[in-house]
């Protein structure tokens, strides 16, 4: 039996609104004229045709794959985006608490030596009242 015979023809011109679709099929027994612009003729077997449709799907599905990741990649570059402006922000206040940090282990280090000179002088004093009492009682007598 014969296989059929499928014939793809590719035109170098431009494909006019009266051009046929490609491929066309010639059964056994049947002539097909090609059109004068015509420049290429394949003639392909039942097994070319399956192979070159299943080579068309997998270009087909990874065509469709390729967007998706595209679709990924733009999606993680904008969500890079983002989170390198919020580790700018984050920066930024990371400085201003740092800065603030420094300035109050200074103020309690002044009050650390503000508070020490005040027990001092407040046992200076003490001790200051109790000589004066001792000496007034000594000079009294």
């Amino acid at each position: 039996m014969l296989k059929r015979i499928l014939v793809i023809a590719f035109l170098i011109t431009s494909i006019s609104a009266s051009a046929q679709l490609y491929p066309i099929e010639i059964r056994p027994g049947e002539t097909k004229t090609v059109e004068p612009g015509a420049d290429t003729l394949w003639i392909l077997k039942d097994s070319q045709v399956k192979k070159a449709i299943i080579a068309a799907k997998k270009l087909q599905i990874e065509e469709e794959i390729t967007k998706e990741l595209k679709k990924k990649i733009s999606l993680i570059e904008e969500k890079e985006l983002i989170k390198d402006s919020l580790i700018i922000d984050l920066k930024k206040d990371r400085d201003y608490y740092i800065k603030n940090w420094k300035d109050c282990t200074n103020d309690v280090d002044l009050l650390i030596t503000k508070c020490r000179r005040q027990k001092f002088y407040t046992r200076l004093s003490m001790a200051g009242i109790a000589v004066a009492f001792i000496a007034g009682f000594l000079i009294a007598k």
